[in-house]
């Protein structure tokens, strides 16, 4: 498993960054994981280390390799390969996570880690948000570590929202490889949809519904609807057991957004891993999902985001059939 720590070293970042590098041990121990550091370097930066530079020196990108070796020392993780310092010209967020996408490609990387600041409002529209980008472009999946991150551990049990459809069906083989690897189990999670629109709607009598062919009350949609999507979750559980993978499931009918049941799952059955789709689903714009944006810049545990880019690239995703 290759993996790159994205970084800035030089940014007033060094509690963001502990919380990475604590991930980051605990990753390597139960995998062995490859770790490779990486700083984004905008050409004419410069760069401020803590001493003065001296006069002669002109090749930033050696001096800033340098600089980010002595910055690596603090976290003392001996396991690390050395250091990579990649010059871009761009003065944008979106030029740099390209820059770093397509070095993840060509190097064949399973991951990035990355860490968000979590900003939004005016602040992220002012700043942008380098995370966000690399979540539009990256062509390997995206592993965010934001502010409020508290379980830094080592995932033991990952939570995987689900639609059950197709495309998440690709998406759930990569999290049992991805489970298999960490020796974690996973908690499946399915939102039942409020339906749209009722047929009849009376002060008389309670809102009917047509649901396949039907005319129901929402509470019998409700009650048939956790019945078959509980045999479906069951068999997706039986498929994770067969793989050597401990799961279980979570059929929520509250009616609350996804996010906010994402967050509250992650409280309620000590989620320390989620595993998510960029985007909110397969017919999504070119941006991103707002259920995956409001989980990152909140969730108390790291994000594992499957990239709209990776799910399209069939070379990445899994063609064996389901058991």
């Amino acid at each position: 498993m290759r993996i790159i720590w994205a970084l800035d070293a030089f940014e007033d970042n060094k509690e963001l960054n502990q919380k990475m590098a604590d991930y980051l041990t605990q990753i390597h121990k139960t995998t062995m994981a490859e770790i490779e550091p990486l700083y984004l370097l905008r050409e004419n930066e410069i760069v401020l280390p803590t001493y003065e530079v001296p006069a002669w020196v002109t090749d930033h990108s050696k001096t800033a390799e340098s600089l980010f070796r002595e910055v690596l020392t603090d976290y003392n993780l001996p396991f690390l390969k050395d250091p990579k310092v990649i010059p871009h010209a761009s003065q944008s967020h979106a030029g740099a996570a390209e820059t770093l996408s397509h070095y993840a490609a060509r190097t064949e990387a399973d991951l990035i880690v990355v860490g968000s600041h979590g900003r939004h409002g005016l602040q992220r529209f002012i700043l942008g948000s380098f995370a966000e980008s690399l979540l539009l472009q990256s062509e390997v999946p995206v592993c965010l570590i934001g502010p409020h991150t508290a379980h830094t551990q080592g995932p033991k049990n990952i939570l995987f929202p689900t639609e059950f459809g197709e495309h998440s069906k690709d998406n759930f083989r990569h999290t049992l490889e991805l489970a298999k690897k960490l020796r974690a189990g996973i908690t499946l999670l399915h939102a039942i949809p409020r339906p749209i629109e009722s047929l009849f709607e009376m002060d008389t009598r309670p809102r009917v519904y047509n649901y396949k062919g039907k005319m129901l009350s929402l509470e019998q949609i409700v009650e048939l609807t956790i019945e078959s999507q509980s045999h479906r979750a069951q068999y997706w559980v039986s498929w994770a057991e067969k793989e050597g993978v401990t799961a279980q499931f979570i059929i929520d009918s509250s009616f609350k957004a996804v996010d906010e049941l994402i967050l509250d799952a992650v409280e309620k059955t000590d989620v320390d891993l989620i595993v998510m789709e960029a985007q909110s689903g397969p017919l999504s714009a070119a941006l991103l999902g707002s259920y995956t944006r409001n989980v990152v810049r909140k969730a108390n545990c790291p994000v594992y985001v499957l990239t709209r880019r990776f799910y399209d690239k069939q070379e990445d995703r899994f063609t064996e059939p389901a058991p």
